[in-house]
């Protein structure tokens, strides 16, 4: 992955910065029927060896594979650049972000707060889920959650990232 250029940081008061805070969850104990078949992928991969991107087949996926990202991971310095966004994603949070670095994406402190979120992943070799609400996008109204898992390289370390998210409208009625 080459180095990204880094934009200027502007000031922001992080009191009053929106935060992206999502509860993770090492136990994987998924709600979205999506997720849950995109996991059972996976474990079907790493029960034979540790998956790699060679492992996944988009014609294996099937209509799932609207829900699906692919990220790859450089370990050092750690960084990730967006592989692909499944058009369901890129129509829930109204663009495409596929070939782009996180630096590229995600200002400060939104950077830092993403970058906390898919460390735990490439550092570990573990799955992990998350949830939230979709501030990160600007879209305070979608509840998501997410599903990150590794694809392993020759060398044993995380070399890229399989996943998805599933958005939900949140109720907004009062």
């Amino acid at each position: 992955m080459p180095p990204a250029s880094r934009q200027p940081v502007p000031d922001i008061d992080l009191r009053d910065a929106p935060r992206y805070r999502p509860l993770p969850d090492p136990s994987v104990s998924l709600t979205s029927p999506v997720l849950k078949r995109l996991y059972a992928y996976w474990r079907a991969k790493a029960a034979m060896r540790l998956p790699n991107r060679a492992d996944i087949d988009p014609l294996e996926i099937g209509p799932d594979i609207r829900h699906v990202v692919l990220l790859d991971v450089a370990l050092d310095p750690l960084r990730f650049r967006w592989r692909l966004l499944g058009g369901e994603l890129v129509d829930s949070i109204g663009r495409n972000v596929s070939g782009k670095s996180f630096e590229e994406v995600y200002p400060h402190p939104l950077y830092a707060d993403v970058m906390r979120v898919f460390s735990r992943v490439a550092l570990t070799g573990l799955p992990v889920r998350h949830v939230g609400t979709a501030r990160f996008a600007n879209r305070g109204h979608l509840r998501y959650e997410s599903l990150h898992l590794p694809l392993f390289g020759d060398d044993g370390e995380v070399a890229m990232m399989f996943g998805g998210l599933h958005f939900q409208q949140l109720d907004t009625a009062s």
